[in-house]
């Protein structure tokens, strides 16, 4: 039960430590980097492929030998790629890239039409896109997919030759790198070479934001196997140290656009999902967390990741926590998180996100937050099992929205978190107080109320009352609702026994005469 929202990553940078019992021959690719780079290979029907730009500002030139360089450089990520996508269960998934006349890989070059000082770092991919989308329109056929990668050369040098130039991040599904005369996987590993790991280890990074990828740190006991997530600190890494893709990774990339082989024309559209219930807990037996629950989506939900970020000390998500699940059947999942695999379990707050990959590439979300205690999880979030609301009822109402939107006062017991009550507002607003009454067709013991409130107008102190008879009523109370989306219970000082329940809703958290809300339920423990 959830707002669904699509995410936008940024970077940072830190160094993480891993541990001394990694295997080398992990991580690290096996290309003869004396031979001369073969050619790329595209997937299996060459429909779907990342777009490579080079782009040139106007007072500048190619840097020479880019083509082979940057042909090895891409087949050694495609190899990288499709080791990972292999040892996490998906043969035959890979990135696609697009191959010239000659066998080598296709690489469109577009002259700027501004000098360089116009493309700075901070600011400048804007421009740069509005030139290249320029260019994909005129030449449509040469789009080979909504991913497009575009390379700068490099501005200038450091007193220490470091190279240095225009943008060099990913945005959605563009990300944007730099060359120059060192950027060649011949040098990778090299002790004397300084450059060439960064830079093509962070190509390799910001291509994985183009191709959907957020930060990510992996599970400790993958890192102690495997090295260095690509998506956390692997662009220090890749290339010379043990480096890899996460579970978490693949199965986000095993949907995306450029590793399909399935045309479709429905890429990224709105997939149509709803989480509907998460329940979750801390097991101690297994000292796992445990997370399950259902959805429903118009798009098939093919694989899930899951991320758990430290949000004290990882505003990045470089250090996530991440695992992987295939759905249960088609509308539910479940994963098992054990606690030895978090690297942070002191007194620690974390975000933990759920993240559903339809088979069109998007990607819906649920997001919530819990801790560690002394070294113990607390689990705060997910939803109770509520009494069954299929034949309750909506006995009375001050108002409800129907005209302007879906806003009926019967949303708060439809069991969804994603439909919801909202206040009339579009002819003759009603004001605070707002109130609803239930039937819940029977008498039942009850010592916990849940609430799901909407992420906009939301209530701020609610009235509990209770009635046998939808007359004679007796108050519970006024009880403050927290300002989250997060599922939250009021727990009452008794068990008490009624059939109807009134919530007088007095005050609001934005001060205005509006309210709204998601779900109400239930339950005795």
């Amino acid at each position: 039960m959830t707002k669904i929202f699509h995410f936008l990553v940024v970077i940072t940078a830190l160094t993480l430590a891993v541990t001394s019992c990694k295997k080398q021959s992990e991580s690290v690719e096996k290309i003869d980097k004396k031979k001369p780079p073969t050619g790329v290979n595209g997937v299996a029907n060459g429909t779907y492929m990342l777009n490579v730009v080079y782009f040139v500002p106007s007072d500048l030139d190619t840097v020479p030998g880019y083509r082979a360089r940057l042909n090895g450089v891409f087949l050694y990520m495609q190899n990288f790629t499709t080791k990972w996508m292999n040892k996490w269960g998906y043969a035959g998934k890979t990135l696609g890239l697009q191959s010239d006349s000659s066998g080598q890989l296709k690489i469109s070059l577009i002259r700027g039409q501004l000098g360089k000082n116009s493309y700075p770092y901070e600011g400048g991919s804007g421009a740069v896109m509005t030139e290249v989308n320029a260019w994909f329109a005129a030449h449509p056929t040469e789009k080979k997919s909504d991913h497009i990668m575009v390379i700068i050369p490099t501005y200038s040098y450091g007193a220490n030759g470091d190279p240095s130039g225009g943008p060099f991040y990913g945005i959605g599904r563009w990300c944007f790198a730099l060359d120059y005369t060192g950027l060649d996987t011949i040098n990778l590993g090299k002790p004397d070479d300084k450059f060439s790991t960064k830079w093509i280890g962070g190509m390799a990074h910001e291509m994985g934001h183009g191709i959907n990828l957020p930060h990510n740190g992996g599970a400790q006991s993958e890192n102690i196997l495997y090295g260095t997530t690509l998506m956390g600190y692997g662009n220090g890494t890749f290339g010379k140290a043990p480096t890899y893709f996460s579970p978490a990774d693949a199965a986000i990339l095993a949907n995306g656009q450029v590793f399909s082989n399935v045309t479709r024309t429905d890429w990224y559209t709105d997939p149509g999902c709803q989480v509907k219930q998460v329940y979750a807990a801390y097991n101690s037996a297994s000292a796992s967390i445990i997370v399950s629950g259902k959805f429903s989506a118009a798009k098939a939900v093919k694989d899930i990741a899951y991320y758990n970020r430290n949000t004290g000390n990882d505003n990045g998500g470089y250090n996530s926590v991440t695992f992987a699940s295939k759905p249960i059947g088609t509308d539910s999942f479940r994963i098992v998180m054990p606690v030895s695999d978090f690297r942070d379990k002191g007194n620690t707050n974390y975000e933990f996100t759920i993240r559903l990959c339809h088979e069109n590439g998007s990607i819906s979300s649920y997001v919530a937050a819990y801790s560690f205690v002394n070294g113990t999880p607390v689990i705060t979030f997910g939803d109770k099992v509520v009494y069954n609301k299929t034949n309750w009822t909506v006995a009375a109402y001050s108002s409800q929205e129907t005209a302007a939107e879906s806003g009926a006062a019967a949303n708060i017991i439809d069991g969804s978190g994603s439909t919801y009550w909202h206040s009339r507002w579009s002819t003759n607003a009603a004001s605070y107080p707002h109130y609803i009454t239930v039937d819940m067709a029977q008498a039942l013991d009850v010592n916990r109320f849940t609430f799901k409130q909407r992420d906009s107008r939301m209530v701020k102190v609610v009235e509990i009352l209770t009635s046998n008879n939808n007359s004679t009523w007796t108050s519970l109370g006024d009880f403050t609702l927290a300002q989250t989306t997060n599922p939250q219970n009021i727990v009452l000082s008794s068990t008490k026994n009624f059939r109807y329940f009134k919530l007088n809703m007095k005050s609001s958290y934005d001060g205005e005469q509006f309210a709204a809300m998601c779900e109400v339920g239930t339950y005795k423990d």
